[in-house]
C-alpha cells in the first residue's frame, strides 16, 4: 500500500461515506417514508386490507350460492331424466319413442325420495334414488364414485348409501340412523340406516327401489327414467330429442296440455330453475355488495387523504430545499401506487387464507360448499385501491401545486 492511498480504517471518512450511501435510501425514493414511518403507514394499509377482505368475502358468499347448486346437482351432468309431474307415470308410447333415440345407451328406472340439504342459502331439495341391485354399479360408475366404507343397500331394507359430503351435512356416519322426514315434503316416515359411504365423484344417495315402492305413499311415488348417453357429448342431443317428443302430445292422441304434466330434467335446466327461484336472494346480495364496496372504499379513501394531508409539511420542506414540484408529484404517485397496490395484494392473500381455513375447518366437515375466490371477487375489490389512490392524489397534488414553501419554513 502506497502513501498516496488512504488507509481502510473504521475512521476513514471515505469508507464511512460509502457505508452511509448504502444504508440510506434517496430522499425521493417511494420507500423512504414507509421505512422511516412504518407505524403511520400501517393504519392505511390495514384499512385497505380489511376493505378488500370484506368485499371479497361477500362476493365469495354470493358465488357460493351458485356453486352449491352446481355441486349438489352435479350428478345430473351424466344423464337426462324423464319424469311425470302430476301423472302416476310417463305414457308407454312416449317411453317407446324415447328408447329409440340412437344416442341412448341405457335407460334405468328409479323412484326418487326427496329430502332437504342444508346450504349457505338455506334448505335445498335433493333426491335419494331407489335403484334395483343390478343398476347400482352403473350409477356409481358414471358418477365417478367409489364405495370406500360399508356396502350397497339390500333389497327391501330401510338402508341408504350416500356421498361423504351429504353424510356430513346430515351429521351421520356409517351405521347411524337418518330420519328423512320433513314437514315440507311428502317423504319417508321410516328411518334409514347408513350402510355405505361414497367418495371421489358427484354427490349421490342410493337406496333400494322395492323399499321405496312399498314405503312411499301414492302421491310421492313417482318413477323417473334415467337416459344414459353412449358418449358424454351426446347428452345435450338426447335432452333435446326427449323435449321434442313430449312437446308433441297430439302424436300420441294426448291432450294438448299434456306436455305440462311430463318434464325433462337436465343439469342446466335444473340449475337455471333454482337460480330463478333464488333471484331475490341474488339481487339482495348484489345490492348489499354494492353498498359495502362504495362505503368501504370511500372511507378508506378519506383515511388515506388524512394520512397524506399530514405530510404536506414534508413536501413543503423538500420544495424549499430545491426539489422541483414535478419530482415531488412523481414521488407521491409512486408512493400512493405502491401503497394501494401492495395493500390490495395483501387483502387478497388474507382473504384467500381465511376462506381456505373456513373451508377446511367448518364447511367441508359440515358438508357445505364454499366457492373459491374468483375473478369477479378480484374485480369487485378494485374500486377500493382506486378510490383510495384518487382521493389521496387528487387532494394532495392540488395542495402541492398551491404550496408556499416559505409558509412551511416559517411554520405558518
Amino acid at each position: 500500500m502506497t502513501a498516496s492511498q488512504p488507509k481502510r480504517t473504521a475512521r476513514n471518512p471515505e469508507r464511512h461515506q460509502q457505508n452511509t450511501h448504502w444504508a440510506t435510501l434517496p430522499p425521493l425514493s417511494p420507500l423512504t417514508y414507509y421505512r422511516r414511518n412504518i407505524w403511520r403507514v400501517l393504519p392505511v394499509v390495514g384499512a385497505i386490507v380489511i376493505s378488500v377482505f370484506l368485499i371479497a368475502a361477500i362476493v365469495t358468499l354470493l358465488n357460493s350460492v351458485d356453486r352449491s347448486i352446481q355441486v349438489q346437482y352435479g350428478s345430473m351432468k351424466n344423464y337426462t331424466i324423464l319424469a311425470p309431474r302430476t301423472d302416476p307415470d310417463v305414457p308407454l308410447p312416449i317411453l317407446a319413442d324415447a328408447a329409440k333415440i340412437p344416442e341412448v345407451k341405457e335407460v334405468i328406472l328409479t323412484i326418487p325420495c326427496f329430502v332437504f340439504l342444508k346450504t349457505v342459502f338455506g334448505k335445498m331439495p335433493i333426491p335419494i334414488y331407489g335403484f334395483e341391485q343390478k343398476d347400482v354399479s352403473t350409477i356409481v360408475k358414471i358418477t365417478g364414485n367409489k364405495l370406500v366404507e360399508g356396502r350397497i343397500p339390500h333389497v327391501n331394507q330401510p338402508e341408504v348409501a350416500l356421498s361423504r359430503a351429504w353424510a356430513n351435512n346430515f351429521h351421520v356416519k356409517l351405521g347411524d340412523l337418518y330420519t328423512p322426514y320433513d314437514e315440507q315434503l311428502p317423504t319417508l316416515l321410516t328411518k334409514l340406516r347408513v350402510v355405505g359411504i361414497f367418495e371421489g365423484g358427484d354427490n349421490i344417495a342410493i337406496t333400494d327401489r322395492t323399499f321405496l315402492e312399498l314405503e312411499l305413499n301414492e302421491i310421492a311415488r313417482r318413477p323417473s327414467y334415467f337416459y344414459l348417453p353412449r358418449d358424454a357429448k351426446d347428452l345435450p342431443k338426447i335432452s333435446k330429442e326427449l323435449q321434442s317428443i313430449i312437446d308433441h302430445p297430439k302424436k300420441y292422441d294426448l291432450a294438448p296440455n299434456f306436455s305440462r304434466r311430463i318434464k325433462v330434467f337436465t343439469f342446466n335446466g335444473l340449475v337455471q330453475d333454482l337460480r330463478n327461484s333464488l333471484g331475490f336472494l341474488y339481487t339482495f346480495l348484489a345490492i348489499a355488495d354494492g353498498l359495502v364496496i362504495c362505503t368501504v372504499a370511500l372511507l378508506s379513501g378519506f383515511l388515506a387523504n388524512i394520512y397524506f394531508e399530514q405530510r404536506l409539511g414534508e413536501f413543503g420542506l423538500l420544495s424549499a430545499l430545491g426539489f422541483r414540484r414535478e419530482r415531488l408529484a412523481k414521488r407521491l404517485v409512486m408512493e400512493t401506487g405502491t401503497l394501494v397496490g401492495l395493500s390490495w395484494l395483501g387483502g387478497i392473500a388474507f382473504t384467500a387464507l381465511a376462506i381456505k381455513i373456513l373451508d377446511v375447518t367448518y364447511m367441508v366437515p359440515h358438508g357445505l360448499v364454499l366457492a373459491p375466490i374468483a375473478r369477479d371477487a378480484l374485480l369487485y375489490t378494485l374500486p377500493t385501491p382506486i378510490l383510495v389512490g384518487i382521493a389521496s392524489l387528487g387532494t394532495v397534488l392540488t395542495r402541492l401545486y398551491r404550496l408556499d414553501p416559505i409558509e412551511i419554513m416559517e411554520r405558518r
